[in-house]
């Protein structure tokens, strides 16, 4: 009987996306209670009206197929690595430059690529055909950015040709990796690799020369690169709507890891080693982000109401944040087993695979758009760590035990959103 009753109901449900509309037009049509007991043998009209619906949709929906492939499994897991190959030649330029200005600078830098690097993939994704003017404009802007840093922090010649090298790397390697370029940045900066590997293994000045300007040109081959590859692409420069407030969101996760690690990358090498696991982890942040959301889509051909889409996804979620944090505390050991392992060191690092764990909720939420809210908890972590630290300074433990409590808000606030957001079964369609 409820089969002919889907049949004749069809035509008004057609894109019902739950049971309580089918109840609204069972009622339409004069049923009631009465009717659901004695004609179909239901308690009520809502009763009735969950058996229609569930009908209706096992009809609709298309044979389950197998899991997708995922695409560009390796690439994106990669990425970490690719962003961290010129590490390989620090040691070298540490040896020219000096290590007390290389660091600073080296932060400053970095913090200034990250913000500007943002901004240059929102540009490039909003409007792909002005990624060469994109480019030149960014390459422009992050070389007077450098400069400025290198005459703030007041070192060396050589510390402002370092900066300028630092940042262009940043943002060509981005605009690379944005082209699926993955192999070829790869191929490029390999004889850099080598040449600060074999440094370390002489260890001679001759070889920190060699490795730093063997890593230049290896820098200048991703810039051209960089420029060839975009260079058909010359669209007039548009700005994107929402740039701002990605810039800030930017600025505001620099900010808060980077003042983090700025205070001990001179002096305590137990503490400045804490971040290279989430560093060589980042591809797998953004990897699984992927497989979240090709999954969480695939759940809703399997599934009837509402409630079961997001008691699946919620389930995903907390898989897909295990997998990130367990990866990341991996490999956060072997960087701290190769300098002397300290209390503030392991809380350090526990406090990067935690942030690493936020990072992915990030990237699924800033695929949905709600940048305000990453903002709003970003901020809410940057009162924890700096802000009651520059109330009353204090001991170094202290200080990484705050940031750490910081980083644990920071991934409670965005797990508390991104699992509300799982309510909402038409943003995943």
């Amino acid at each position: 009987m409820s089969d002919e009753l889907a049949d004749q109901l069809r035509p008004k449900l057609v894109h019902a996306v739950e049971p309580l509309q089918v109840a609204a037009a069972l009622e339409s049509e004069g049923f009631n209670d009465k009717i659901a007991r004695d004609r179909y043998g239901h308690t009520d009209v809502f009763s009735l009206a969950e058996e229609v619906y569930a009908r209706l949709a096992r009809e609709a929906r298309p044979p389950v197929e197998a899991a997708p492939r995922r695409p560009r499994m390796l690439a994106q897991l990669s990425h970490g690595l690719l962003y961290g190959m010129p590490g390989a030649l620090l040691p070298a330029t540490s040896a020219l430059v000096g290590a007390q200005w290389l660091m600073p600078g080296l932060v400053l830098t970095t913090g200034a690529g990250w913000i500007l690097g943002g901004c240059m993939a929102r540009m490039v994704y909003g409007k792909p055909d002005s990624a060469w003017t994109v480019m030149v404009y960014g390459l422009v802007a992050g070389a007077l950015a450098a400069l400025a840093i290198g005459l703030l922090v007041q070192g060396p010649a050589a510390l402002l040709a370092l900066c300028v090298v630092q940042i262009t790397f940043q943002l060509c390697s981005g605009m690379l990796l944005i082209h699926h370029q993955e192999a070829l940045l790869a191929v490029l900066m390999g004889p850099g690799v080598v040449a600060g590997v074999t440094y370390l293994v002489i260890g001679t000045p001759f070889a920190a020369i060699v490795a730093v300007v063997v890593g230049t040109l290896c820098i200048a081959g991703v810039t051209g690169a960089a420029l060839v590859l975009t260079s058909r692409q010359r669209a007039p420069l548009a700005v994107p709507r929402g740039l701002l407030l990605g810039l800030l969101h930017s600025l505001l996760t620099a900010l808060f890891l980077l003042q983090a690690e700025a205070r001990y990358v001179v002096g305590r090498p137990d503490i400045a080693v804490a971040g290279a696991g989430l560093v060589l982890g980042m591809g797998v942040l953004e990897f699984r982000a992927h497989c979240f959301e090709t999954d969480v889509r695939s759940v809703i051909r399997q599934v009837c109401y509402p409630a079961e889409f997001t008691r699946n996804g919620h389930r995903l979620l907390l898989a897909g944040l295990g997998i990130c944090l367990a990866v990341l505390a991996v490999l956060s050991a072997p960087p701290l087993l190769l300098v002397s392992i300290t209390a503030e060191g392991a809380v350090m690092a526990l406090a990067h695979v935690v942030l690493g764990g936020a990072y992915f909720l990030a990237f699924l939420l800033a695929n949905q758009g709600r940048v305000v809210e990453l903002c709003l908890a970003q901020g809410a972590a940057l009162l924890i760590h700096p802000g009651l630290r520059l109330v009353a300074p204090v001991p170094v433990l202290s200080d990484t035990l705050l940031f750490l409590a910081a980083c644990l808000l920071f991934l409670c606030l965005l797990l508390v959103l991104m699992a509300a957001r799982l309510r909402d079964v038409w943003a995943y369609r």
